[in-house]
This record gives structure tokens, C-alpha cells and sequence, in this order.
């Protein structure tokens, strides 16, 4: 009974696997000439001269086949094509045909067609019951609109994306991409990388990353931590958008600009880029970085915007709200900046006081020039207001309607007060360092020299007026000037710039 039970459960078994998984049609054949034969115990077909072969909807075209009719295989050759369907056509000089599991093997000179796509290699795989198609050895597909050429790849009809790997390169009319892995959906056109990848536009425009999407209808790209190469711009970030054909490119996570022109670079969280307008703005703890012949500027933000030349005829950079600067010449705050390119002009708007060694400026604007890669003028209007800080911790101080900074190597050498000229300066005896006592000065203009960043002496022109105070005459009241403010705790330091 226990045995009877056991053979009844296997017969049901073989009985139910027998439905579950029925034998494939056995193909359908014809030629002009046929030959029957029979090879190490298996019988053959041998078909030559306009050989057809046809199974369900798959059919085999060549000038000669064996066809093993007990293993359901066939090996063809000559001008082999193989229809899938209605959309699937592949051609070639040999094949290999199991018309059990529909698995085609085409080698030599393969072409594989599905609609406009076109698909050239040497060997190609298909699989027809998933409309898999996989190649080896190089291959190239061809689209109404791209050409992808790669050492293998895997293409999927019925899901209309491919696979390619190792040394990819994508021709699109835009630009050429070179990556390593490339996802590609056929009919949305869209492009997606894996790993280092590099795409040339045609205006010579370079992108570099490390994946992303790529989307040739329109033209627009997604960036994994990559940067872009353009005519006037080096720009790096973690992650990058752009769109070719509005010339629009956005940039977040350490985001990095570099003029080409000249030694300037532009950092912060997010960056926006429009070429066709010459047109940058970056925010998210914006810094800007001016390299100098023997110093460097950082200058600090809310948000930095720079212009090219082709924007508004001059190239700028704007940095406004909360605007610190900081070299080791000059450091200073300000509401906003302007800088001018072309001029090498840096303009302080709004509440400016900049910092030069021991002495405090300010004045509202303030412009400072450079040249030779130093910094070379300042030009202080309305309010001007220097303030020297001594040895002894006196204040020695200059005001005047406009005042001339004028620098060698950096260092403060003259200051040219013009007009509404007041000064007070603290006398120090040089023998013993001590004080001798304090001037106070009217006169319509000054010249004030400078040794080593330090006050050493005044020239007054026009009617001057002068008050010498001794040691015990100097009191809080007479030893400053009207709007003194000293505001050393105000002076950024580079540290402040950078943690920002």
C-alpha cells in the first residue's frame, strides 16, 4: 500500500511537469535541395539553396543549414537572417538556433534591427522569448539620434533600454560621451552613467564626473560630483545640473568656480550659471579667493554674483550682505563689494572700514586698486577717517572730505587728505619712547607719511591751525576727533572668513 501510494505520487508528478512544461514545436522547413543522414546517432537534415526554417512566429533565412531534427538545433550559414516577430530582424554569416529554449547565437557581420535602432557586431546573442539580445567583442547601436558604441553590451527590446560596458562612447549631434557603463532607454533618449565619465560639447564645453544623466532630447544632464570646463569657467560640485540648449547650469555641495583669466575663484553651497547671459550667482557661505603676487584675498557673503564681458560689457563680481574681506595687507568689512575685473578695482559700498596694519579706514565708498599683483591705491570718499594706532596705544587721527591711499609693496606710503583736513597726532619722544605730548590740526589739506605701515610725519597746506597739548593737557574731550570709533573687534580674521 506504502509503495502503491509512492508510485502514484511520482506518476502525478511526471504527469503534471509533462503539462507544466510542454516540448517546443518542432520547426518547419524547406529548401531547393535537401539531404537525410544520420551522424553518430543522431538524425540530420542537410538544406541548401534558399532555406526557410519557421517556428511559431520566428524564422530562419540562409544559403545552407544542418538541422538535428531530435535535438530541435540548427547550424546555418550564408547570408543568415532570423525574423522575431514583426519588429525584430538580425542577420549575419553563421548561426546557431536551439528551437527548444529559442536561443540564437549569430556571429559575423551582425546587424540586429529593431525599428530605427540598429545594432552592428560580430557576435551577437538573442534571446527570443525574452527579446534579450546580448554582444561581445565590440558593437555599435545606431538610433534616429545617437550612435553608442562599446566592447559588450545587453539590449532589452520589449523594456526599450540597453547596457553597455567597457570603453562607451555615445555620438550624439551636441557632444561625444566616454564612460565606462552607460544605461541607455532607446525611446526616451536618455543616457545614465556609471562611473568616470566625460562628455565634449561642440562648443568645446568639457564635462567631467563620476556618473549621471545625461538627456540628448533636450539637452539637458544631471552630474554625481563632477565639474565643467567652459570657455571663461572651471566649475566643480557634488552634484550638477545643466541644460545645454537654454545654457543654464546649476551646481550644489562644495561647489568650486575657477576664471580662466585670471586668479580668481568662487566657492559656496549652490551656484547658478547662465552662459547666454554671462551670467553667475553663487550662495551658501560664498567665498571668493583673489590670488596676488605675494598675498591672496578672500572676500566672504551672502551671495556672490559675477558677469562676464558679454553680459554687460565689463566684467564683475558682487558680493552683498555681511561682506568680509581678508588678506594679510588688508582685511575689512562692508555692507557690499564690487569688483571690477578689467580695472583690477575692488569699490567697498554702505558702512565700509577696512584695516592696513595699525591703521583703520573708513569712508563710504571706499575703492581700492591693484596692480602688479599688489595692492597699489586706495581713494576714500565722503567721511574719510583714518585712524593710526601708536606704540603707546594713542590714536593718531585724520579726517577730510576725500583722501588718497597710496601703496609700495603693499604698505601704506602717503595719504592725501583733500579737503576739511583735521588731524590729531601724538608726539613721542624717539630717545625714551615716551609721550612729549599731542597736536591738533586744521587745514584745508594734509600729506601724511608713513614708515613701516606707522605715522612718522604731516604736511599741512593752506592756513593751518595748530594746538599743542603737553602730557597733563590731554583729556578724553580733546583727544579725539568728532565720530571717532575705534571698532578693532569688528576686524575679520581669516578664520572668520572660512567658517562662514
Amino acid at each position: 500500500m506504502k509503495t502503491s501510494t509512492i508510485l502514484f505520487s511520482l506518476l502525478s508528478l511526471l504527469f503534471f511537469q509533462t503539462f507544466a512544461q510542454p516540448k517546443a514545436k518542432k520547426m518547419k522547413y524547406q529548401a531547393d535541395d535537401l539531404e537525410a543522414g544520420v551522424l553518430n546517432g543522431e538524425n540530420y537534415r542537410k538544406l541548401k539553396h534558399h532555406v526557410l526554417f519557421s517556428q511559431e512566429n520566428t524564422k530562419i533565412f540562409c544559403d545552407s543549414a544542418v538541422f538535428f531534427t531530435q535535438k530541435n538545433i540548427i547550424n546555418a550559414y550564408g547570408h543568415v537572417k532570423i525574423l522575431d516577430g514583426d519588429s525584430i530582424s538580425i542577420t549575419g554569416n553563421k548561426l546557431f538556433y536551439d528551437g527548444n529554449t529559442k536561443n540564437v547565437q549569430i556571429r559575423e557581420n551582425v546587424v540586429y534591427i529593431n525599428g530605427n535602432k540598429k545594432l552592428y557586431t560580430h557576435h551577437l546573442d538573442h534571446e527570443m522569448k525574452n527579446r534579450i539580445s546580448h554582444y561581445f567583442h565590440n558593437g555599435k547601436l545606431q538610433d534616429s539620434i545617437n550612435t553608442l558604441v562599446s566592447k559588450s553590451g545587453h539590449f532589452y527590446a520589449s523594456q526599450n533600454h540597453a547596457k553597455f560596458i567597457g570603453n562607451v562612447e555615445l555620438t550624439s549631434p551636441q557632444y561625444r560621451l566616454y564612460a565606462d557603463t552607460l544605461l541607455y532607454h532607446t525611446t526616451t533618449k536618455i543616457a545614465i552613467t556609471i562611473g568616470k565619465t566625460t562628455v565634449i560639447y561642440n562648443d568645446s564645453t568639457r564635462v567631467y564626473s563620476q556618473g549621471g544623466e545625461f538627456k540628448t532630447i533636450p539637452e539637458q544632464s544631471s552630474l554625481i560630483t563632477g565639474n565643467i570646463e567652459t570657455k571663461d569657467y572651471f566649475i566643480a560640485a557634488k552634484d550638477m545640473f545643466f541644460d545645454k540648449k537654454n545654457k543654464h547650469y546649476t551646481a550644489s555641495g562644495n561647489v568650486k568656480m575657477n576664471s580662466k583669466h585670471e586668479n580668481v575663484t568662487l566657492t559656496g553651497d549652490t551656484a547658478f550659471y547662465w552662459k547666454n547671459k554671462g551670467y553667475s550667482k553663487i550662495f551658501g557661505n560664498p567665498i571668493m579667493k583673489k590670488i596676488l603676487k605675494k598675498d591672496t584675498i578672500y572676500i566672504s557673503s551672502d551671495t556672490i554674483i559675477a558677469t562676464e564681458k558679454q553680459y554687460d560689457s565689463v566684467e564683475r563680481i558682487i558680493a552683498y550682505n555681511n561682506v568680509k574681506i581678508f588678506s594679510h595687507s588688508v582685511q575689512g568689512k562692508t555692507d557690499s563689494l564690487l569688483y571690477l575685473r578689467n580695472d583690477s578695482l575692488l569699490i567697498f559700498y554702505k558702512d565700509p572700514v577696512l584695516w592696513h596694519a595699525n591703521n583703520q579706514m573708513t569712508g563710504e565708498p571706499i575703492e581700492m586698486t591693484i596692480a602688479d599683483g599688489q595692492l597699489n591705491t586706495m581713494y576714500i570718499k565722503k567721511k574719510s577717517f583714518v585712524i593710526n594706532q601708536d606704540s603707546l596705544n594713542n590714536f593718531n587721527q585724520m579726517k577730510g572730505k576725500d583722501m588718497e591711499v597710496f601703496f609700495i609693496n603693499s604698505n601704506i606710503n602717503t595719504i592725501h587728505v583733500n579737503g576739511n583736513g583735521q588731524t590729531i597726532y601724538f608726539v613721542i619722544d624717539e630717545s625714551d619712547s615716551s609721550l612729549t605730548g599731542m597736536n591738533s590740526i586744521l587745514c584745508s589739506n594734509m600729506i601724511l607719511r608713513f614708515q613701516e605701515n606707522d605715522l612718522d610725519n604731516i604736511s599741512f597746506y593752506i592756513r593751518p591751525e595748530s594746538i599743542f597739548f603737553p602730557p597733563h593737557l590731554i583729556t578724553p574731550k580733546n583727544m579725539y576727533l568728532e565720530d571717532f570709533k575705534w571698532r578693532i573687534k569688528e576686524r575679520p580674521t581669516l578664520l572668520d572668513i572660512l567658517k562662514k
